[in-house]
């Protein structure tokens, strides 16, 4: 390098040390000229260490690149305030301890050194639940996965959050969501001190998530919002993914879950979530009817006195689903076990799944001696009404309900169609047998459905 490019890469160094845009540049050059929008979220950055808003949120599609800039963002603080402390918790303790490692060793880098040169890792706390510059006045940069212990640590110039929520379960989850609420309030919160800034960076779930709860309560200075797709329909970025593939997402999933986790609208869940369900006449179905590959079966037995036990049977063809048999009842066991078993038989169905609630199990031990059909419990950990949710993209796709002339077809499907999405709903069994049917051909036919 001869004297003037060595001047060149002195003034970029500065200029790097000012600006943590230019900064990102200065670091990976190639990442950041191809994701121009990061710019936006870099300039809010520059905001909050410089003083100018003291709390910002962040929320971008997934694969952004969010993590990374926050990381480096984190790294630039500490270069500019070696004494201070940085916080970022997380969803869960792995991640922070990734987060915590990648921060670390962009310390330890060429491209940082030039622009810090006098930042460096105090070689008596390396930790990584918590470790200090040379500077350090206590703690460096230290945090947790939500429910984690935070002990002794305050942070003085920056407080992160970034995703604290494993995905639109959790959110939707009221118990879920409702712990992550307190656990930021009770743990994040109170380890920050006089002055310091606040990040929240995160998908928008829910109007009731921790972005949404501080939305309402106006306690950001400045949200910064990205959207998968432009005014136009156009992919807000190339290098993260083209228009047609960010089409072809919002084609097969739940328009719900298309809304907050890429467009960034978290909505209400207000409104009737299986409209539209394609339904088929039976004589259209025997047209296609030895196309059948093989029939599935689903079982929600009924465990206390007002629940229905329900029960579908699926045929696959290609990469379609046809419900073609419907149990739905209250009936006790002593009705409801030979009518299962009748079905199955006559349908050759090769395997069913049952939910093991209490009644479940017992009720899948005796179906097991009445049919040739492969007999499997499961227990469901997710809940309801997010399962349901999850589940519903699949079905509004790829399921055809063959009508059938019967009461029973028009009780399950009055009750799938009247399935309201705020959970309002006086029973939900046969929407849940139906998201159980989804699970369940999904997981025997990864490879045919591996889009969903």
């Amino acid at each position: 390098m001869n004297k003037k490019e060595a001047i060149k890469e002195l003034l970029r160094a500065e200029l790097a040390k000012r600006d943590f845009w230019e900064f990102c540049l200065f670091y990976d050059k190639e990442f950041f000229t191809n994701r121009p929008f990061l710019k936006q979220i870099a300039q809010g950055f520059q905001k909050i260490e410089g003083g100018e808003i003291r709390s910002l949120s962040v929320s971008m599609p997934p694969r952004a690149g969010k993590s990374f800039i926050t990381t480096l963002f984190s790294a630039w603080v500490l270069g500019r305030n070696p004494k201070e402390s940085i916080m970022r918790n997380t969803c869960t303790a792995t991640l922070y301890l990734k987060f915590s490692y990648d921060v670390r060793n962009i310390l330890k880098t060429g491209q940082f050194r030039q622009v810090f040169p006098e930042v460096l890792l105090s070689d008596d706390k390396a930790n990584l639940l918590g470790w200090n510059t040379a500077q350090s006045k206590q703690v460096g940069y230290f945090g947790a996965g939500v429910g984690g212990t935070i002990i002794g640590f305050g942070a003085t110039k920056l407080a992160i959050t970034d995703d604290l929520y494993r995905g639109i379960e959790d959110a939707l989850s009221d118990n879920t969501n409702d712990k992550i609420l307190t656990w930021k309030e009770a743990t994040h919160d109170s380890r920050l001190e006089k002055n310091c800034s606040v990040i929240d960076i995160g998908t928008r779930w829910s109007v009731n998530d921790v972005i949404g709860k501080s939305i309402e309560g106006q306690r950001y200075d400045l949200s910064i919002i990205v959207p998968a797709l432009d005014k136009e329909g156009n992919s807000f970025c190339d290098d993260v993914m083209s228009t047609e593939q960010y089409k072809e997402i919002k084609a097969r999933i739940n328009p719900d879950i298309w809304l907050a986790e890429y467009m960034q609208e978290p909505v209400d869940m207000k409104g009737r979530l299986f409209s539209g369900l394609n339904k088929m006449p039976k004589e259209e179905f025997e047209q296609i009817k030895d196309r059948i590959e093989g029939y599935i079966g689903y079982i929600d037995v009924a465990d206390q006195g007002k629940d229905f036990t329900a029960m579908a049977i699926g045929g696959i063809v290609g990469s379609e689903v046809y419900v073609v048999d419907y149990l739905f009842t209250r009936d006790n066991t002593d009705i409801t076990l030979p009518l299962c078993a009748e079905k199955l038989n006559r349908l050759d169905v090769k395997y069913c799944r049952v939910e093991s609630n209490s009644m479940g199990a017992m009720f899948s031990r005796n179906l097991d001696k009445m049919t040739d059909t492969k007999i499997l419990q499961v227990h469901n950990t997710k809940n309801k009404i997010t399962r349901i949710i999850m589940e519903s993209g699949f079905v509004l796709n790829s399921f055809n309900f063959v009508e059938n002339n019967n009461q029973m077809y028009y009780q399950f499907m009055q009750n799938v169609e009247g399935f309201n999405k705020e959970g309002k709903n006086k029973n939900d069994d046969a929407p849940d047998c139906i998201a159980g049917l989804s699970m369940f051909i999904k997981g025997l036919f990864s490879n045919k459905f591996k889009d969903y």
